[in-house]
């Protein structure tokens, strides 16, 4: 049976990779006031002092209840809930947007996408305005077309994809937001449209038709998951969303780029550890594991696109 200390280091290292990633000591230690050494005595199973414990819980927003026992209080939703995720999301905009305040108009859009109901197809929908011309489809790469070195995301959508109209072929998919989960709320579906086309130059290209996701995701682009590793999150020939400034985050979803096999697969991004990469699989529960040359690229998964059931 684990200790009680090293329970408690446990929630504390936890905390720690959740909030700061897995090698986030130094900044977590910072966060708290503390040198690097006091700070990993605490992982390494000495208890803090009671000040530091409160001070743990305000840095990160957590429960101090959970921290101290593992349990949470009643009413509150820790670590694998929503408070957490949500305090880290809220965080993460209002940094983005101090960064490049030009993001509001183009989040807004987003955010009214997840939050109404779709509109007529003949119905024009209002876009917020900017200086750059994104195009609505947003492209879905063959694992042999992703490239090593990933375009810009602040140039615009960064997957040139100019198709014909005149040789679409349109199906109906289902559209989420991608959470560390294993089945979906019908509700969180949105019902969008699948292209197949082809290019000038006769060439078979398959998009995403949105116009608000390539403003709010610059360098938005899909991969079909070619495996059934990450079952039942994503079933094989599912699309997987990432964009090129994202960042694959612990604990979530990612697209990660292997050397090895020139090609990305979809898997659960568990950080760095020892100096090694450890991927998860959904299906089996193994860990893949990588020297952080073999990764050139790794995204966060932001939505999953399935057919229409």
């Amino acid at each position: 049976m684990i200790s009680p200390k090293r329970a408690l280091a446990e929630r504390i290292r936890e905390l720690r990779r959740r909030h700061f990633g897995a090698r986030g000591k130094a900044r977590f230690a910072e966060a708290l006031g503390l040198t690097n050494d006091e700070y990993q005595r605490f992982e390494r199973g000495t208890i803090p002092p009671g000040e530091v414990l409160v001070r743990i819980c305000e840095v990160t927003g957590e429960d101090l209840q959970w921290l101290l026992t593992g349990v949470a209080a009643r009413g509150t939703v820790v670590i694998a809930g929503a408070r957490g995720r949500h305090q880290q999301l809220l965080g993460q905009i209002a940094r983005v947007l101090e960064d490049r305040p030009a993001l509001a108009g183009p989040l807004e859009a987003f955010l009214d996408l997840l939050t109404h109901e779709p509109v007529d197809a003949g119905t024009p929908r209002r876009l917020p305005k900017g200086d750059v011309n994104f195009t609505d489809l947003v492209p879905v790469l063959a694992q042999a077309a992703l490239p090593v070195d990933l375009p810009n995301p602040g140039g615009g959508s960064g997957w040139p994809l100019v198709a014909r109209p005149d040789a679409e072929v349109v199906s109906e998919a289902r559209l989420m937001l991608c959470e560390p989960a294993m089945t979906y709320a019908e509700q969180g579906y949105r019902s969008v449209k699948l292209v197949t086309t082809r290019d000038p130059d006769g060439q078979m290209c398959e998009g995403l038709r949105s116009k608000e996701l390539p403003q709010t995701f610059p360098g938005l682009f899909g991969v079909r998951v070619p495996d059934k590793a990450m079952a039942p999150m994503f079933e094989r020939n599912d699309i997987a969303l990432a964009y090129t400034g994202g960042v694959a985050r612990v604990g979530c979803p990612a697209l990660v780029y292997v050397r090895a096999s020139s090609s990305a697969r979809c898997r659960i991004w568990l950080g760095h550890e020892d100096d090694t990469i450890h991927l998860g699989r959904v299906n089996d529960g193994e860990v893949e594991r990588f020297q952080p040359d073999d990764v050139l690229w790794s995204l966060e998964i932001l939505f999953r696109l399935a057919p229409a059931a």
